[in-house]
């Protein structure tokens, strides 16, 4: 592998610190194992979901946090690790989607996730991927408020639909009649 020269790990720390300021969540991931092909796996299918994934040297991961003010991430920097980012708007689903991941590859040891300006634990990421996903919720929400309002049309129509009713059970009585006075 390449030696890096101390100014290209200057401009490669430089670079990273700001693209994990400007995204609003990043998740530093372990692995030992992963196949090129997984790997690649897992880059494409974070990449339709608007993410960066990155190997990175530990130095240079310590690095990059310390610049940012975040040394308590570095805590959590050990062995082979990668970083994931992304600005995405629905952070549930990159959790969930990495511990689906984790799941499928078995080698993969989610470390430690910044979201926004808070620090999330492994333990803490992993009651998150059980959530439901940012669209269920929003599905359940729209449900629930529709609820009411079906309720409100179906007290508005059914006197409307008693009457029609109603009508129709006269209708057929007064056919029955003229049937039976026909017979």
């Amino acid at each position: 592998m390449k030696r890096l020269t101390k100014k290209k790990k200057e401009e490669i720390v430089e670079k990273m610190s700001q693209e994990i300021q400007k995204n609003n969540i990043n998740l530093v991931i372990g692995f030992s194992g992963l196949s090129v092909f997984e790997m690649q796996k897992i880059r494409e299918a974070l990449k339709d979901k608007g993410c960066k994934i990155q190997v990175v040297k530990n130095t240079l991961l310590e690095r990059i946090y310390q610049k940012i003010n975040f040394e308590d991430m570095c805590r959590q920097i050990e062995g082979p690790t990668f970083i994931v980012w992304t600005n995405t708007d629905d952070e549930i689903d990159i959790v969930k989607k990495i511990y689906d991941f984790q799941k499928q590859f078995g080698k993969m040891d989610v470390k430690a996730a910044l979201v926004g300006n808070k620090l999330f634990s492994s333990a803490e990421l992993s009651l998150i991927a059980k959530l439901p996903r940012k669209k269920e919720i929003q599905s359940k929400v729209i449900w629930i408020l529709r609820i009411p309002m079906k309720r409100i049309i179906n007290a508005l129509n059914f006197p409307i639909l008693r009457v029609i009713s109603d009508l129709k059970q006269i209708s057929e009585n007064k056919r029955k009649e003229r049937k039976n006075g026909e017979g």
